[in-house]
């Protein structure tokens, strides 16, 4: 009888998981990284799909596995993961120049998502987390003063909202006074709090924070899954819950799961913070208190998550949905000078010669594929 063939997904996340839990591997994931059944072509491109190759790569490495791997394939994630090691040691020193033009202008920023990786020492180096931006939280009160620091610096605008970028800079440097833009999220984290229970720390010659550990915790599940719509599309994607796993098992502090529960509760978020905690029990990423009965929605959401997981269809068209859904929610929800955005950019694109007429003929020449005319709907939201 023909084994089937180990699925990508279950083979990613077993080696992250292995490495969260310490750095001698199992008999079993010795096996399974040494079967012939093994397409490396096809988790390669799962652990690239979800932005975690070079935690891939630096996993199998501290394992002691990579050399039970073809030469050929060995080398190239040890050079996934040098690479990305020197693309954020560049986004560190981009991180050191915006935070010095801050400090001078009496702003301690605050530091988000990626951005904290460089700062914080939670993975065990430096080239595992991938960062494509650098988000910044700073106190309301204080944006303007920001942004005419970094004017004065010679940064430049170079997005819708608060982004601005060095000249030859690495990245853009996203500047926030708010955790979430939507005004049904903002009662889950709120800035303040977030700015309040930070901590000081030195990065370099000058003075960052960092949010506390349950403060990530929120800010990335209420991100994904709600900002980003993961839940309503049924995902939960590896980099989150590698994430949220190397918060609780790596963290230098303590969850307290039971406020994290009645803070999502309270903001009508009960079974998205349910559902994550659910896909991190699956597969052994991390313990955690679930807190209560499991209802039959959830139990479905939770099948439902692991279904997409493991079929790469799924998980492709709710990967792209969610994105397309988030960026339209987002220009709903803004206004542009008095108007809600969507629906001046829209004024615009039917106002532009030529424009329906290139909008029906793009849904009519690919109407057989809705992933071919999902990018069309960004036009709700021109820029």
């Amino acid at each position: 009888m023909t084994r089937r063939p180990a699925n990508p997904f279950d083979v990613v996340a077993r080696v992250l998981v292995e490495r969260l839990q310490g750095c001698a591997p199992s008999e079993e994931l010795r096996a399974l990284v040494r079967s012939p059944g093994i397409a490396w072509e096809r988790v390669l491109g799962q652990a690239s799909a979800q932005f975690v190759l070079p935690a891939f790569a630096a996993a199998l490495r501290d394992l002691d596995l990579i050399g039970s791997l073809d030469e050929g394939l060995a080398g190239f994630l040890l050079a996934v993961h040098a690479a990305n090691l020197e693309r954020n040691d560049e986004l560190r020193h981009e991180l050191g120049r915006a935070v010095g033009v801050l400090n001078r202008a009496g702003i301690e920023p605050v530091l988000l998502k990626g951005a904290i990786r460089l700062a914080d020492c939670l993975y065990p180096d430096d080239g595992w987390r991938m960062l494509r931006d650098l988000d910044l939280l700073v106190p309301e009160a204080s944006l303007a003063d920001a942004t005419r620091a970094f004017e004065e610096a010679g940064y430049a605008p170079c997005g819708l909202h608060d982004e601005v970028r060095r000249p030859g800079g690495a990245c853009q440097i996203d500047l926030h006074t708010a955790l979430f833009g939507g005004s049904r999220q903002a009662p889950l984290l709120q800035a303040a709090q977030v700015l309040d229970g930070s901590r000081p720390l030195a990065l370099g010659d000058g003075r960052i924070r960092l949010p506390a550990v349950e403060h990530q915790l929120m800010h990335l599940i209420g991100h994904g899954q709600i900002r980003h719509c993961g839940h309503a599309v049924g995902r939960v994607g590896l980099r989150d819950r590698l994430e949220a796993a190397a918060l609780v098992r790596w963290g230098r502090e303590s969850i307290d799961w039971q406020a994290v529960r009645a803070r999502f509760a309270a903001a009508g978020y009960r079974r998205p913070l349910l559902s994550f905690q659910l896909a991190l029990e699956d597969g052994g990423w991390c313990a955690v208190p679930v807190g209560g009965r499991v209802d039959p929605v959830t139990a479905l959401q939770q099948r439902r998550i692991a279904l997409q997981a493991h079929v790469a269809a799924l998980d492709y068209i709710g990967s792209r949905v969610g994105w397309w859904a988030a960026e339209l929610r987002s220009q709903i929800l803004e206004r542009d000078g008095g108007e809600r955005r969507a629906i001046k950019n829209l004024k615009r694109m039917i106002s532009e010669r030529g424009a329906v007429r290139t909008m029906a003929r793009a849904f009519l020449d690919r109407r057989q594929h809705v992933l071919h005319v999902l990018p069309h709907l960004s036009w709700f939201g021109a820029l």
